[in-house]
């Protein structure tokens, strides 16, 4: 019942201390509050403790349990690659990475169907995250933006305070 590399999750952990406590016959409240999970995860733990003839180990996370990956390691290296040499090597007119054209690209390269939440958490395992390009204008000097909000914007903002009535 252990992992592979033969430890349990603090998940798992939490789970086999609230079936001890289910069959030491503690109250739900009592034993969310004592593990700080809430009271419908206790009540799944004692339905599943009841289903399995009151067996601790039916608590523990079953190998193969979850969703395969769509995507192989490498495929996920490409995705990574591509994101990397931005939107506009793609194909988009900007260098904008969206969820929405994360998750296209991967439909177009590798003919698999991401959602965008999916698309989301995919770069973010990879390390990445959707981006917005910054906007900068190239027609002034930094110089010029500190003096304007060093002395215009706190003259504008005085004056806006003083005008403003009771």
């Amino acid at each position: 019942m252990r992992k592979k590399h033969g430890s349990l999750s603090p998940q798992e952990i939490k789970r086999l201390q609230g079936g001890e406590m289910i069959l030491n016959e503690l109250d739900d409240d009592e034993i969310a509050l004592a593990l700080s999970v809430s009271v419908s995860s206790v009540r799944n733990w004692r339905r599943t403790l009841k289903h399995h003839n009151h067996d601790l180990h039916s608590l523990v996370r079953k190998k193969g349990s979850g969703y395969t990956a769509k995507l192989s390691a490498e495929q996920k290296q490409q995705v990574k690659d591509i994101v990397l040499a931005g939107a506009k090597a793609f194909g988009y007119p900007d260098e904008r990475w969206t969820t929405k054209r994360v998750a296209a690209m991967i439909r177009q390269t590798f003919n698999i169907e991401y959602s965008r939440s999916s698309a989301g958490d995919l770069l973010h395992a990879l390390g990445l995250s959707p981006q917005m390009p910054i906007a900068k204008s190239h027609k002034h000097s930094e110089e010029e933006v500190l003096r304007w909000s060093q002395k215009e914007w706190k003259r504008i903002k005085k004056k806006r305070k003083n005008s403003v009535s009771p």
